[in-house]
């Protein structure tokens, strides 16, 4: 008989990206200045933005953590200053965004997303339904958390057992 342990970690194993809702975030265009880019931040619910090329083919994306290294010195001497300002008034979208995160589709397990996530140090993953459709939107690890928990929640296993399980599985 399958404990109620093991019953949460299949319902986990099962999922897919496909099960979440995509979270749509705001698209600009890879040209876009770095002002406009921080104005349209501001201005959204999602902190995260999606960077396209002029065809609207996906380029990357612009999180909250890639608008702050506009932000960062590491030195104070007069020339890094006048650096920065030339790289913040001169910057593009495309300077900013961050290219070497992988697309996740739906069909995906949650096992490759949080994998991904891990590996590149990232919250969120750029998402597309299939690997030949364009990237519609995001997948969170928040959303991941809320959905963990509901599973948890819905096989009604005590926290205490919970721990119990683990450390039993983690002996074997």
């Amino acid at each position: 008989m399958e404990s109620l342990f093991e019953a949460f970690i299949s319902k986990i194993k099962e999922m897919k990206a496909g099960d979440f809702l995509m979270l749509k975030a705001p698209t600009i265009i890879e040209t876009t200045a770095c002002f406009s880019i921080l104005d349209e931040s501001l201005h959204q619910n999602s902190k995260t933005l999606i960077v396209v090329d002029e065809e609207g083919k996906y380029f990357g994306i612009i999180s909250p953590k890639d608008l702050v290294v506009l932000f960062t010195t590491f030195q104070t001497d007069i020339s890094t200053v006048f650096s920065k300002v030339k790289a913040f008034t001169s910057s593009t979208a495309r300077d900013l965004a961050n290219q070497n995160l992988p697309i996740i589709i739906d069909a995906d397990k949650i096992s490759r997303v949080t994998e991904c996530m891990t590996k590149y140090e990232s919250t969120i993953l750029p998402r597309a339904k299939t690997k030949n459709d364009p990237v519609e939107g995001l997948i969170s690890i928040n959303d991941i958390i809320l959905a963990v928990r509901n599973i948890w929640k819905d096989t009604r296993i005590d926290s205490k057992q919970l721990v119990l399980e683990l450390e039993r599985e983690e002996d074997e």
